[in-house]
């Protein structure tokens, strides 16, 4: 289903935040500048909508709870998405095709969707301002239109009164009583393609397997840290919410059909560059203090890498300050890779309805969000028997949509989940002497008594017991430890927290005998391996200290398609800049004559009041022209001649357009029509005449 809002009056759906010392509160949009309305926003609205037919007798409480939910683990009975303007996902293409060029910029792509009021409090008893009230609002223009997916799996009836509730809201931002905010809402059904969540054939399956999958955020997605704090996400998507999710869409019978097959595992979902799957950056890397990246490129250091050198030469050589290189993650050729997170801003208003805004009493509150930017791309495996796979190919090929993480029925968690790499797990015999081991995600251990640890020595005895070998030695660790804890949904109980190995840390792997590194291969070591904690990388040990990290310089290849502006943002955007610009260029012209009419002020200021006199009656500037014919005053009418043949609207135009062509190079279509562009190009012309008299008067006051 499709929700349609229309603006019928301007709306401010605030942020929470201010921008710069110019609005002290801003709507809410994203890092293109488009302005959208939060799922969270449409659903509360939607909810006291339906609040008010339970009041009235017109819902039952039980419906009421089943559509929307109630505290607790009863979650409602629809997910909303975020509702962005008509046409967004071919305004975003054309800014992102466009976003090298000046012309787009975050703010001036705001700046055609909004507008600025202004507000200030008035002292009843005076009738005069209050001191310092005067406030700035930025409002999104009315006659927007803006469009939200719905998603919901209910009998006839409780779409109904869904629907009808969507209908009864009028209103939704803040003044809704000071004439903002005025919405005409309605919910629609519609068809929309479904996503191929399989693009592998079961036929191609081997007895055990490496299934690739990619996740594609459609909205922001909220994993929280293991302590919870809502206000912190991790930069990952850990394989236990994918599990979870999965488990999610099977249903309970099937779920556990598939976990009874054997030992099911998934990996964590890390960013992707391109198509390629990165992975968390060693720990050992390390830079010479105040290095930054050169050409795009960053010189570090891999302290993994020993050599003994001879002692005097040690004694010779200048020490060098080094500092972490902190590469979150990088890909298999050194590019690294960086998620986007981002605050939102939320509140919850208190249960009396009568009060429109949040306060600082127990049952009302502001609270903040942290999630992880919509449109990134992660990668993950998933390692299952012939069996697990074709239950989960035959599963992923019957659902629809799909939402994860916390909030995920309103605003957050909308993902494509696309399962598009297949391989077998085989074990090619490699016997190395030296390896260099890195843990891919954290690493749970327990010691011989059973207690959760972090010591080196349990990880060595792990690995001699997957590799059949007892004379296993760890060299050089670089280690980092990391808290693990969580929640259980469907016991509704906290995890225990615990301390773990971190992803990221590294060491070597040295046995005289030797071991066979194909054991290793696909392996996942430690506890809950399911979750896709333990997940190692194998390597040959450095050749070289010295390690190149290049920028990320991935980007789509944009297509043609997305320059054609088929939505018209680029036009949108040249038509304010050439509105800009005659101001400009009118002041340009004006000064250029000003010291020869600063000789003739006396009869300036009775001309440029005739102008204007003229400017409000006459619709073109040829009747402009025969008017001032019409001036019997010799010295009036040539001054005005003078002055209204100095700018003359179409070679303004003119002027502009192949001056922005020129720096934007962007084929301009002006919107203004003959009379348009005459009305505005005189408004700015007079504003410039005026205040240039203002100025000439100044000047002989003070003499």
């Amino acid at each position: 289903m499709k929700l349609t809002i229309k603006l019928l009056s301007d709306s401010c759906t605030c942020s929470g935040e201010t921008y710069n010392s110019m609005v002290d509160m801003d709507v809410v949009y994203d890092e293109n500048g488009l302005p959208y309305i939060p799922a969270k926003r449409i659903k509360g609205c939607i909810r006291e909508a339906a609040l008010e037919m339970m009041e009235f007798g017109l819902i039952e409480r039980e419906k009421y709870e089943k559509i929307f939910g109630k505290e607790g683990n009863h979650r409602s009975a629809f997910s909303l998405s975020n509702a962005y303007i008509e046409n967004y996902d071919q305004i975003v293409a054309t800014l992102k095709a466009y976003k090298d060029n000046e012309l787009v910029c975050q703010q001036k792509v705001l700046n055609e969707y909004t507008s600025i009021r202004t507000q200030t409090a008035v002292d009843l008893e005076t009738g005069v301002a209050d001191e310092n009230s005067l406030r700035t609002i930025r409002v999104v223009n009315k006659g927007l239109v803006f469009e939200a997916d719905c998603e919901m799996n209910e009998s006839a009836e409780t779409v109904e009164l869904l629907k009808q509730a969507v209908s009864l809201v009028k209103h939704i931002g803040v003044s809704r009583t000071r004439g903002l905010g005025l919405v005409e809402m309605r919910l629609t059904d519609c068809t929309k393609e479904a996503v191929k969540h399989v693009q592998i054939s079961p036929s191609e399956l081997s007895e055990k397997n490496r299934i690739g999958y990619k996740i594609h955020l459609k909205s922001a997605l909220i994993c929280k840290s293991a302590k919870g704090n809502q206000a912190d996400t991790e930069d990952y998507i850990a394989g236990s919410k994918v599990l979870g999710m999965i488990a999610g869409q099977l249903g309970k019978e099937k779920y556990k059909e598939l976990m009874s097959s054997g030992e099911l595992v998934v990996s964590n979902a890390y960013i992707s560059n391109g198509e390629e799957r990165c992975l968390p950056g060693r720990i050992s890397l390390q830079k010479k203090k105040d290095t930054v990246y050169e050409n795009g490129i960053l010189q570090t250091r891999d302290m993994m890498y020993v050599v003994e050198e001879p002692e005097p030469q040690k004694k010779n050589k200048k020490s060098e300050q080094m500092t972490p290189a902190n590469i979150d993650y990088i890909t298999k050729d050194g590019m690294v890779a960086d998620v986007v997170t981002e605050i939102s801003y939320h509140h919850q208003r208190p249960k009396d309805k009568s009060i429109g805004r949040a306060t600082a009493n127990n049952d009302s509150s502001f609270y903040q969000l942290a999630s992880i930017s919509v449109g990134q791309s992660f990668r993950g495996y998933i390692y299952a028997d012939r069996k697990q796979a074709e239950i989960l190919i035959n599963a992923m090929e019957q659902i629809g949509n799909i939402r994860m993480g916390y909030g995920k029925n309103s605003e957050f968690g909308a993902i494509d989940f696309v399962l598009d790499e297949l391989s077998a797990v085989t074990s090619e015999k490699q016997i190395m002497h030296d390896a260099m081991v890195t843990l891919v995600s954290d690493l749970i251990l327990y010691n011989e008594n059973g207690v959760l640890t972090t010591e080196i020595g349990v990880m060595k005895e792990y690995l001699e017991s997957l590799l059949d070998v007892k004379d296993l030695e760890i060299i050089n660790p670089f280690l980092q430890f990391t808290t693990i804890g969580g929640f259980n949904v469907t016991w509704n109980r906290r995890k225990p927290i615990f301390n773990a190995l971190g992803k990221g840390s590294t060491f070597l792997l040295h046995s005289e005998t030797g071991f066979d590194a194909g054991l290793l291969s696909g392996e996942f070591l430690g506890e809950r391996v399911t979750e896709g904690y333990g997940e190692i990388l194998v390597e040959e040990p450095l050749k070289k200290a010295e390690v190149e990290i290049k920028k990320n310089s991935w980007e789509k290849v944009i297509e043609e398609d997305a320059k054609a502006d088929r939505a018209g943002i680029m036009q949108l955007l040249l038509q304010s800049e050439f509105e800009r610009r005659v101001q400009s260029e009118v002041r340009r012209k004006l000064n250029e004559k000003k010291s020869k009419y600063e000789t003739r002020r006396k009869a300036l200021n009775p001309a440029i009041s005739k102008i204007r006199l003229i400017f409000k009656t006459e619709l073109t500037y040829e009747a402009m022209l025969d008017q001032i014919k019409g001036i019997e005053s010799e010295e009036k009418n040539g001054l005005c001649t003078e002055l209204t043949a100095l700018i003359v609207p179409e070679q303004i135009k003119v002027e502009i357009t192949e001056k922005m062509e020129q720096d934007y190079h962007i084929k301009f279509n002006n919107s203004l029509n003959y009379e348009e562009l005459y009305r505005h190009v005189y408004r700015a012309y007079i504003t410039e005449l005026k205040q240039f008299v203002r100025t000439l008067e100044k000047e002989d006051d003070t003499k």
